[in-house]
């Protein structure tokens, strides 16, 4: 049933959506700081995020299809208690002290098991009226990096002060939680397609058939791809860039880390109280948040000093929600409720499919050259790629003017 912005079931949306982002933060630093503290290892930097992400891309793309054949709710419930007995099976091997890198990298593939994320974005345009959306997406995204840039200096203290045990506990009760959460939210029963039970090359289809409708959904998943092939070469190093390059700490970490959220949070709060700008505006907004976001990742490589690297880093975060809460406004509106979640799990799919090689390049660069070199030279790749998707609005809306083609809002 749809409410009014803070309605019951948004609220209880928007708690389980933030309480699940603190916690993944959190546990995705714990095993993440203790994979490199073990080994001291940019190349097991580099396999943890291939194992995380490479488990991602191959659960969507078996489960992904049937994904709206469920109750979003139950999904996100199911997801989380995944999550818990991960952090619960790492809890027990800690206290027994066997936490070991084989351990971590079983525990991030456990966590990567999960479709909560595209269960609780398909089901959110369910909750709340359409004048709301771009509002309610506002506020779901900034309250997340919210959460993100709590979490991340929270769990860089608990690791320096009261290491595994205590933080895999807490990881393990805020998962617990936010399932909680989910299961009180009241979701009304739809009425079934008459094909939505077909086999999973039919379902699968179905969710990309939406793509063929709406190109412009594709030509925004390759930029989708771009940003995380440069989110995931240079992240993957932020631990080793902090340490090596910044001289700094696991609680400097957390700081950095925290800095991009920060950003985000200030962003979203923009962003939502933004007039909704036209068709080829928002593209032009879109794009060209990206192009900065190249330029933060140069900004990085030629900065050494810890207070200069902060700034960026938050420059970085205030710009993107530009691109997330307006991509995600143009997929809720384009895309039918019947086939969201699986075209959510597409474009998950989309985004992803040059993360592996962002992984590689950034654990190939950094162990054969270095860090400043790397985030220079995403920076460059990105601030080409987005340059040329400017290039690409300007010249095709432009013809469209001069055919007298009228630009209107998305509807």
């Amino acid at each position: 049933m749809k409410e009014a912005l803070w309605g019951r079931s948004f609220r209880l949306l928007y708690g389980s959506m933030s309480v699940s982002a603190f916690a993944h933060t959190f546990g995705t630093f714990i095993i993440s700081w203790f994979v490199y503290e073990i080994t001291g290892s940019e190349l097991a930097m580099g396999g943890l995020w291939l194992v995380s992400i490479g488990t991602r891309m191959l659960v969507q793309f078996a489960v992904g299809p049937y994904i709206d054949r469920f109750r979003r709710t139950s999904v996100m419930v199911l997801s989380e208690m995944v999550r818990v007995a991960a952090f619960s099976g790492l809890l027990v091997l800690s206290a027994v002290g066997e936490l070991t890198p084989a351990a971590l990298y079983g525990g991030a593939f456990l966590i990567s098991v999960v479709f909560f994320d595209p269960a609780a974005h398909a089901l959110l345009p369910k909750l709340v009226t359409e004048t709301a959306l771009v509002k309610a997406n506002a506020k779901v995204a900034g309250l997340g990096q919210l959460m993100r840039l709590i979490a991340l200096p929270i769990a860089g203290v608990a690791v320096a002060v009261s290491g595994s045990i205590v933080s895999l506990a807490l990881v393990t009760g805020m998962f617990v939680l936010s399932a909680l959460m989910a299961s009180g939210i009241t979701e009304e029963d739809r009425a079934r397609e008459k094909d939505e039970t077909g086999s999973w090359w039919k379902q699968f289809k179905r969710g990309v058939v939406i793509y063929r409708k709406h190109p412009v959904l594709l030509f925004l998943g390759f930029f989708i791809a771009v940003i995380n092939f440069a989110v995931f070469a240079t992240q993957v190093m932020y631990i080793p860039y902090v340490i090596e390059v910044l001289g700094g700490s696991s609680f400097a970490y957390g700081i950095f880390a925290a800095m991009f959220p920060l950003g985000y949070v200030a962003g979203s709060y923009v962003v939502g109280r933004w007039k909704e700008p036209g068709r080829v505006m928002m593209y032009a907004l879109m794009i060209g948040a990206l192009f900065a976001g190249g330029l933060t990742h140069i900004g990085l490589g030629l900065v050494s000093v810890l207070w200069a690297a902060l700034l960026i880093e938050a420059a970085a975060g205030l710009v993107m929600p530009i691109w997330n809460i307006y991509s995600n406004l143009l997929y809720q509106r384009l895309v039918p409720d019947g086939i969201r979640g699986q075209v959510f799990t597409v474009r998950f799919l989309i985004a992803t499919a040059a993360t592996p090689l962002g992984i590689v390049y950034g654990t190939f660069w950094a162990s054969r050259f270095d860090l400043p070199s790397l985030f220079i030279s995403v920076g460059v790749l990105s601030c080409v790629l987005t340059a040329g998707g400017l290039a690409v609005v300007a010249v095709y809306y432009g013809r469209n003017r001069e055919h007298g083609a009228q630009v209107k809002k998305i509807s």
